[in-house]
C-alpha cells in the first residue's frame, strides 16, 4: 500500500466554488532528468496506461454499498432508501453532465487526477505539513561502531542517500515491477533538488538542475549550512571520511555559539497561510532570499539533533516533528540523526507518496549496516576537499516576533497529540498466510475489530491503494468498512457465535476487502472520481443533492486513517490523525511481527486514547490468532 494524505471532502463552499484552481509546479532552468532514457529507470513510462475515468454507474453503485454500514437499519433503513434514490437520480440527471465534462477534461491527459489531487490534498491544504501532512520512517537501531556514533552515522546515511540519488539521476535505478507489471516512476523525479514553497492561496513546488546544485543543507543547533557533496574539479562524490569531516566542522561551528535564538526552520512548521506571509516578509531582504533559494536548490536536508530519544515512541516523535526548529519541513527528503545516533526520515508529501522513499530508506539502512570503520580510514581530507558555509538570515522585528509566536503554536500543537507504538511478535506475514488470508486485509480487519471493541461502532476508515500501474498514478481510497466487515465485528463480539461462524464472517470480510482494494488499485474506487465530478461544477450552478446530503461528508470523515508500508529496517512509521476525533494508524507487516503506530488528539471529542487502542489491538490479535490457529491445526489433521 502507499501512503497518502487523506482529508475529508471539502466543504460545500469550497466544492461549489467552480472549477478547481490548478496549482503551479515550477521547474527551474536547466536539464533535470533527460526525456531521452539514459538507463532503465523510466524505460516503461511511455508504455504505462493512462488513468481511467471510472464509469459513473460503477462508482455510484460502489458508493451506495460503502455507506450501508453507517445506517442503523442497513440497506432497509428509510434514510438509506431516501439517499439511495437521490444517488440514482443523480446518475440519471446531473451526473452524466458532470461525467461528460470530466471525460472532456481528461481527454488528452495521461492522468486526469494529477493537478486536481495535488492542489486539493496537498498544495492547497493550509494546515502545517508537520505534524499533520508529512510522514516519517524511524530507522532500525544498528549495534555497530557507526550505529552508535552520531556523526559517523550521519556521514554514512548521507553517503548512501547520495549514492541512491546518483542512481536516480543517471537513471540506473531499476524500475519497479509488481507481478511483472511496471509501476510509474515519475515521482522519483521529485525526490531530490526540489522543495515546497509557501504561497497564497495555494503553495507551489520548485525543482532544480542537480548538476548545478551539488550540495546538501545541514541543520545543526538551529543554524543552517550548505555542504558541497561533490569535489569541485572531478565532480566525484565525497567519500564517507570527507563527508564526516564536513559534518564534524559544521557541528563544531554550530556549537561554538549558543543555540540559535532566531531559527528560521520553525517558520516551516506554521499554517501555510502564515508561513506564506512570513516567507514574503523574509524575501524582502536579498540576503534572506538567496539563503532560502539555496535551501530549495539543495539535494536534501540532514539534521543533526541534540536530542536523546530512547523508546520507540520517543524515536517516532522525533521523526514525526522533532523540536520544530532544527528542521526544514518543506524538503521532500529530510534525514535526521540524534545525539545517540537514532536516525529517521521525514517526507514532505505534496509531490511524492511513501513507496519511493520507503525504497530509498530501506536500502540506505541496509547499506549503512554493512559499513565499517574501515570505510572512514582514508587520508585526512584537505580543506580544499571540504566546502561549506552557513546560510545567513537577517532577522527584522516582524520575523523575530513570528519566530516567537510559531514556537508557542508548534509546542501547543505537538503537545496536543498522543502517540503509542503497538508491536506484536509471533504473528507476521508468514503466520497470516497460514491463516489463508491476505496480510493487508487481515490487519484491516484487526483494526476494525479493535476499534469496535473499544467504541461499539464502526466508523469511516481510509486505506490507501496504489494506482502506480497508471502513468502518474498515486493513490485511491479503499473504504475498509463494508457490510461484511460490520457483520464480522458483530459476530466476533457475539458470545453466542461458534468459532466456525466467526471464521466464516472473517473470511467474508477479508474477501470483500480484497475486492475493494483491487478495484481501487485499478483506478475504480469511489472517492477520487466523486472529487473529480465536484470539480466539474461550474460557478453559479445548483449544487447536486448527492453532495449536499450529510452522509457524503460523513463517509469521507476518516475516523481511522490507515496505510501500510512495511520494512524490517524500520522501528516504525506514521503520521497524524486526519480528523479531530480520529486515529492515525500506520502499520507494518513484517515476516514474524506486526506494528501499528497510533496517533490521536489527547482531548479529542470522543475521549479516545492511544494506549487504550493499543490494548484492544492486543485483545483483537489474541482472539484472531486463537480461533484461526485452531482452524489451521484442524485442517492439518
Amino acid at each position: 500500500m502507499t501512503l497518502l494524505l487523506h482529508r475529508p471532502t471539502a466543504t460545500l463552499k469550497t466544492v461549489s466554488s467552480g472549477l478547481f484552481k490548478q496549482s503551479i509546479s515550477r521547474i527551474m532552468p536547466g536539464v533535470l532528468y533527460s526525456t531521452a532514457p539514459k538507463g532503465d529507470l523510466f524505460k516503461y513510462q511511455d508504455k504505462l496506461p493512462s488513468l481511467p475515468v471510472p464509469p459513473l454507474e460503477h462508482t455510484l453503485e460502489l458508493y451506495k454499498r460503502s455507506i450501508i454500514p453507517y445506517y442503523p437499519g442497513g440497506s432497509d433503513d428509510p434514510d438509506f432508501e431516501k439517499y439511495s434514490n437521490v444517488i440514482d437520480e443523480f446518475g440519471k440527471s446531473r451526473g452524466p453532465v458532470l461525467q461528460e465534462r470530466l471525460l472532456s477534461y481528461a481527454n488528452g491527459q495521461r492522468n486526469w487526477l494529477s493537478q486536481i489531487w495535488d492542489d486539493y490534498a496537498y498544495l492547497g491544504y493550509r494546515e502545517p505539513v508537520s505534524p499533520f501532512v508529512s510522514y516519517f520512517f524511524s530507522h532500525k537501531d544498528l549495534n555497530t561502531v557507526i550505529g552508535k556514533d552520531q556523526l559517523l552515522k550521519a556521514a554514512s546515511l548521507s553517503f548512501q542517500v547520495l549514492k541512491f540519488k546518483e542512481a536516480v539521476e543517471s537513471e540506473t535505478l531499476e524500475p519497479e515491477l509488481i507481478k511483472n507489471n511496471p509501476y510509474c516512476m515519475e515521482s522519483f523525479r521529485w525526490m531530490f533538488n526540489n522543495c515546497r514553497v509557501p504561497d497564497l492561496p495555494s503553495d507551489t513546488t520548485v525543482r532544480f538542475n542537480p548538476e548545478e546544485n551539488r550540495f546538501m543543507t545541514v541543520i545543526s543547533n538551529g543554524y543552517i549550512y550548505k555542504l558541497y557533496h561533490n569535489h569541485a574539479q572531478s565532480q566525484e562524490l565525497l567519500n564517507p571520511a570527507e563527508l564526516y569531516a564536513g559534518l564534524d566542522a559544521i557541528y563544531e561551528d554550530s556549537h561554538d555559539k549558543p543555540t540559535n535564538k532566531n531559527p528560521i526552520g520553525i517558520l516551516t512548521s506554521s499554517n501555510r497561510d502564515v508561513w506564506a506571509k512570513n516567507y514574503e516578509q523574509l524575501c524582502k531582504n536579498p540576503v534572506n532570499r538567496i539563503s532560502l533559494e539555496q535551501i530549495q536548490r539543495s539535494s536534501f536536508t540532514l539534521c543533526l539533533d541534540d536530542d536523546f530519544p530512547s523508546t520507540i515512541a520517543e524515536k517516532s516523535r522525533n521523526c514525526w516533528h522533532g523540536n520544530g526548529f532544527n528542521r526544514w519541513f518543506d524538503k521532500p527528503v529530510e534525514i535526521f540523526v540524534a545525539k545517540n545516533a537514532s536516525s529517521g526520515f521525514l517526507g514532505e508529501h505534496s509531490k511524492m507518496d511513501g513507496t519511493p522513499t520507503l525504497r530509498m530508506n530501506d536500502w540506505i539502512v541496509k547499506q549503512v549496516a554493512k559499513m565499517t570503520a574501515e570505510d572512514f580510514a582514508s587520508e585526512t581530507p584537505s580543506e580544499e576537499d571540504i566546502s561549506f558555509e552557513e546560510l545567513r538570515f537577517e532577522i527584522d522585528p516582524v520575523i523575530h516576533d513570528a519566530i516567537d509566536k510559531e514556537f508557542k503554536v508548534f509546542n501547543e500543537t505537538v503537545n496536543s497529540l498522543d502517540i503509542n507504538v503497538w508491536q506484536y511478535f509471533g504473528v507476521g506475514k508468514d503466520q497470516i498466510k497460514l491463516f489463508k488470508a491476505s496480510p493487508d486485509a487481515f490487519i484491516q480487519m484487526l483494526l476494525q475489530l479493535a476499534y469496535y471493541k473499544y467504541t461499539g461502532v464502526v466508523r469511516p476508515t481510509y486505506e490507501s491503494a496504489s494506482t502506480r500501474k497508471y502513468f502518474g498514478g498515486r493513490t485511491e481510497t479503499c473504504r475498509s468498512v463494508s457490510p461484511e466487515s460490520l457483520q464480522f465485528v458483530r459476530d466476533w463480539e457475539d458470545t453466542s457465535k461458534t468459532p466456525k461462524e466467526k471464521i466464516a464472517s472473517f473470511r467474508n470480510a477479508v474477501n470483500a476487502h480484497v475486492s475493494f482494494i483491487k478495484e481501487a488499485s485499478d483506478g475504480l474506487g469511489v472517492d477520487r472520481h466523486l472529487l473529480g465530478l465536484t470539480q466539474m461544477i461550474e460557478e453559479g450552478e445548483e449544487f447536486p443533492e448527492i453532495f449536499a446530503d450529510p452522509m457524503y461528508p460523513y463517509s469521507q470523515h476518516w475516523y481511522l486513517s490507515t496505510s501500510q508500508l512495511s520494512s524490517s529496517e524500520f522501528n516504525g512509521y506514521g503520521w497524524s490523525p486526519v480528523v479531530p476525533e480520529g486515529f492515525g494508524l500506520a502499520y507494518m507487516i513484517n515476516k514474524d511481527w506486526c506494528h501499528v503506530n497510533i496517533t490521536v488528539f489527547k482531548n479529542n471529542p470522543l475521549g479516545l486514547r492511544a494506549d487504550v487502542m493499543a490494548f484492544y489491538l492486543t485483545q483483537a490479535m489474541n482472539e484472531l490468532k486463537d480461533v484461526l490457529s485452531k482452524e489451521e491445526i484442524k485442517s492439518k489433521l
